[in-house]
Parts: C-alpha cells; sequence; structure tokens
C-alpha cells in the first residue's frame, strides 16, 4: 500500500475517531443538561400545586336595566421551600384574564367602572396574589412576604373572598382588596398578627404621586371556634368610587368640601376596625365595624353576615345572609347612607365545582343614586 494511500487512510481514520468522541461528548453534555433540567424541573415540582381555574358569571340590574358579565380564566401555583429543618418559604402566583361586560357601579348617579378596567367591554390581565414569603427558622411565628397580597385589615385577613359571589367590606374601607408591598407577620400560641407597608393602588403596580397605605391587624387565633381581630390602616390611596362618594351633590365640582378635586384620586384615609367570626354547628356569624375618615369626612362602616350548611346534604348546600351599611359624612348637613341586603345561595355540584346564586336589594344608596335590585349567578370551577 502507497504511503499516500495509508495517510489518508489514517487521516479519515482520526477524522470518524473525532467525530465520533465529539458526537459522544456532545451526547454527553446533553445527557447532563436533560439531568439538570430534570432535576431543576424536579425540584420545582416537589412541593408545590398547580390548579386551573374558571369562572363563569354574570348579572343583572333593574335600575341599569342591563346585564353584565365577568368571566375568566386562571391559574394558581404554590412552591414550598424546605431544608433538612423543614419548610423555610413559599411562593405563590395566583392570575387571571378576565373579560369585564358592563361592570359599572352605580355612585351618585353616575355609572363608574372599576378602577382597572378600560371600557364597558374589556380584556384585563390581572395578578392576585403573587408574592414571596420567607419564614425561616422561626416556623410561622414571624413571616416576610413581599409582593402583591391581601391588605390586613379585618375580615379578609381571614376570609378567603377570591372565589366568592358575595363580597365583604375591603372596597369600603381600603379601597381594594390587595396592594403590592410588603408585610410582617405570623402565628403566635395566643395572637395571630400582621403588619404591612404598601403602594395604596390596590390592583395595578403604578405612581400617583404619594401613595401609600400602612396596615395592620392583631387577633386572637383564627383556626378556633370563636375568633376577634383588631385592625387598622392609614394613608393616601388611589380610590376613584371613594372620591365620587365624596362629591357633595347640589355643589357643582366639590369634593369633601373643597373645590378641588383629589389629585390623581388619591385621598386621605384612616380607619380602625373591630371584626369577628363565630362557628357554631352549621352556623358561621361574621361581623365587622369599622370608623374613620375620607379626607374630612366621617365614616362608619358595618357589615353583619349570618352562613348556615345545610346537614342533610353533606355540606354541598350553603345559605348566607348579609347586611350592609356605610355611613358617610356624620357632621356635615345632609349625611347620607348606603345599606342593602344581600342573600346567597351556593351548591357544591362536585369537588371542583360549584355554583353560585345572590340576590341584592337597595334599602338606601348614598347621596341621590337611585335604589337598585340585582341578580347573580357564577359557576366557579377550580381542578
Amino acid at each position: 500500500m502507497e504511503k499516500s494511500t495509508k495517510t489518508a487512510i489514517y487521516f479519515y481514520t482520526l477524522v470518524v475517531f473525532g467525530l465520533c468522541l465529539v458526537q459522544a461528548v456532545s451526547a454527553s453534555v446533553r445527557g447532563e443538561k436533560k439531568t439538570k433540567e430534570r432535576q431543576f424541573l424536579s425540584k420545582w415540582s416537589g412541593d408545590s400545586i398547580f390548579k386551573k381555574e374558571i369562572i363563569i358569571g354574570g348579572s343583572w340590574s333593574d335600575e341599569k336595566g342591563e346585564v353584565g358579565g365577568k368571566n375568566s380564566v386562571g391559574f394558581e401555583f404554590l412552591k414550598k421551600f424546605s431544608n433538612e429543618k423543614g419548610d423555610w418559604g413559599s411562593f405563590l402566583i395566583q392570575m387571571r384574564l378576565v373579560r369585564y361586560d358592563r361592570q359599572s357601579t352605580l355612585m351618585n348617579q353616575t355609572k363608574m367602572l372599576p378602577a382597572h378596567v378600560d371600557g364597558t367591554h374589556n380584556w384585563e390581565l390581572e395578578f392576585h396574589d403573587i408574592y414571596f414569603k420567607y419564614s425561616g427558622p422561626f416556623k410561622g411565628k414571624f413571616n416576610i412576604r413581599v409582593g402583591h397580597f391581601d391588605v390586613p385589615f379585618g375580615l379578609e385577613q381571614n376570609v378567603d373572598t377570591h372565589s366568592s359571589l358575595i363580597q365583604i367590606m375591603s372596597m369600603r374601607n381600603v379601597g381594594f382588596k390587595k396592594d403590592w408591598g410588603i408585610a410582617v407577620g405570623g402565628q403566635l400560641p395566643e395572637m395571630d398578627y400582621e403588619f404591612a407597608f404598601t403602594r395604596g393602588t390596590g390592583v395595578e403596580y403604578r405612581e400617583r404621586g404619594e401613595n401609600y397605605l400602612l396596615s395592620g391587624r392583631v387577633g386572637t387565633p383564627a383556626d378556633r371556634n370563636f375568633s376577634i381581630g383588631l385592625s387598622g390602616l392609614y394613608g393616601q390611596v388611589i380610590d376613584s368610587m371613594g372620591v365620587m362618594r365624596g362629591k357633595r351633590m347640589g355643589m357643582p365640582s366639590t369634593w369633601f368640601g373643597s373645590r378641588t378635586k383629589p389629585k390623581q384620586d388619591i385621598i386621605k384615609r384612616s380607619r380602625v376596625g373591630l371584626d369577628c367570626i363565630y362557628l357554631s354547628g352549621p352556623y358561621t356569624f361574621k361581623g365587622e365595624l369599622s370608623y374613620g375618615k375620607d379626607e374630612n369626612q366621617s365614616v362608619i362602616n358595618t357589615i353583619l353576615e349570618l352562613d348556615y350548611l345545610f346537614p342533610d346534604m353533606d355540606g354541598r348546600l350553603e345559605a348566607i345572609v348579609q347586611i350592609q351599611n356605610s355611613h358617610q359624612d356624620l357632621t356635615a348637613t345632609g349625611s347620607d347612607d348606603d345599606t342593602f341586603l344581600t342573600l346567597g345561595l351556593n351548591y357544591r355540584l362536585s369537588r371542583e365545582m360549584t355554583l353560585q346564586t345572590m340576590y341584592r336589594h337597595d334599602f338606601q344608596r348614598i347621596k341621590k343614586t337611585k335604589n337598585d335590585n340585582i341578580l347573580g349567578f357564577q359557576l366557579y370551577t377550580y381542578f
């Protein structure tokens, strides 16, 4: 065999061997990469919960003479972080893509949309909960929470209204249910507590002037049959509906006794509140009383609710009776009340699906807004 031929064979042999070696190394790298990816995914999927959510809902108002809708699809993901000593943190994200149709609220004879909704027919991507909670070695006695979470005030601290058709009084006291910020709290043997410093903007993370909110609640443990709590808040919050409530009827361009509308719909707001929950057999009693000010107008808000689980229905059927009253501007001529009664009936079709219905009757509306009757329904699916 000629020398040139041998050289060519050696050369091609080396090339083939090199290609095989490169392929083997590449396969090994890909294998390690896939293994790391599987380990990463396994690490994140371990100690985690992923749930889907679908809401189909609508309402009819006789005063507005129209049908409204609020439908959404969403998910919830909870991840816990642990070491050999136990859980030290968790991450939660809960969000929805929501379709709003004619979801306006009557206020001083004016139809007002929620602050984050841009039109009568509108899609919105909403973050409900998105936060990281660090508990470290404290076993729940001291936690630090950063993100978007419930403002610690009143019943909302212990009552999960995320999936409820019938709501409580957060919109009147705070202006929203959840806010962006940081909180510290925990569960002690005889006391639950949480204090927060948040932006005072609600659903959206935005900057409009000097908005902020300080809030907090201390109370007896929520896992007992009777619990009671004391709350407080102070700040400057963005609340366009609160601004409209503060407008003096019959006095054009006058808000809270001033000729100047609050800048960027920011209200100086303070509240102190007392709330309680009592469980007795199939009955659950909920109550909340708060007092404070929006700018220079005094405000008293009250809610009473009685829930009843039908014993012979294996907890599948629940009846709700709720009454709310909001009294504003106690020291000024022409003070007004919002007082309404809400009746609800919830039926759990399966473990994943619940049908909720409600009827609301207004006894008295603030300023000159006409009384309304509202029928609503909601099919809530969580799986």
